[in-house]
């Protein structure tokens, strides 16, 4: 059996970013601004959070989009630094400028 561990390799970080659908055409600019060619976008999340709900329902008509994106850890912390200054820039279009966005680092290891 081939030794499939992956000692020695560079630590990575999923990054996980939970925001507003609203913001979708952005992150994806964000994304390709930074050159990240590898990505996943997950459609239509639905959830509740700080920022209120969003179900899709007629009480609470929002989504969120979802992204994932997987980096060696210190591109990681970059990209989460650059992802705060991003998030401060739109801030003025939210009400109390409280942007539906929600980022978290997740250690990650590609299993195939």
């Amino acid at each position: 059996m081939a030794d499939r561990s992956r000692a020695g390799k560079d630590s990575m970080k999923m990054v996980m970013v939970v925001f507003r659908d609203t913001l979708k055409d952005h992150m994806v600019m964000f994304l390709k601004e930074r050159d990240i060619k590898s990505y996943t976008l997950m459609h239509e999340v639905a959830g509740a959070g700080q920022t209120g709900e969003a179900i899709g329902s007629f009480a609470a008509p929002n989504l969120n989009s979802m992204i994932l994106v997987v980096l060696p850890d210190k591109q990681a912390e970059g990209f989460i630094g650059e992802l705060h200054a991003f998030r401060d820039s739109v801030a003025h279009d939210f009400p109390a400028g409280k942007v539906p966005m929600r980022a978290f680092l997740l250690p990650c290891s590609q299993a195939l």
